[in-house]
């Protein structure tokens, strides 16, 4: 069984999940972590609580918006504890291939995500071609 930790700086986690349901539906298993909000400027208590609620047959994969952020920063902390995954550097593209893919190998879906995502970046005015595909 997998969950996702969508977390990030302000309530841009809530944003992207709600555009990630937009595309793919509702989503029992992803849930935001917005930090920073509400007055709220620490989060090691509550990022230790989302910890400790991981069940033991569960796989809890987090996606922070930035690399060393202090978000990220503090999920690292637990990259030890089995079963906890950190990403970082969000963008929908990887939060929609870790969905479409989450019955795969928990490092390998991620692997393959970012991977994905990554091809995603893209600066268009040095792109040629149009496409009318859409994703």
């Amino acid at each position: 069984m997998k969950r996702f930790v969508i977390a990030t700086h302000g309530n841009f986690a809530a944003g992207i999940l709600d555009s990630l349901e937009l595309i793919m539906g509702k989503q029992e298993n992803f849930e935001a972590f917005c930090a920073y909000c509400d007055g709220e400027n620490d989060i090691k208590e509550r990022v230790r609580r989302l910890i400790e609620s991981k069940k033991s047959d569960e796989d809890l994969i987090v996606v922070t918006d930035l690399f060393r952020g202090s978000v990220n920063n503090e999920f690292m902390g637990y990259t030890e504890v089995p079963g906890v995954y950190v990403v970082a550097g969000m963008n929908l593209a990887l939060l929609l291939e870790l969905q479409v893919n989450q019955d795969e190998d928990t490092p390998d879906m991620i692997r393959g995500a970012i991977q994905t995502a990554q091809e995603t970046i893209v600066y268009c005015n040095e792109k040629n071609e149009v496409q009318d595909e859409e994703f």
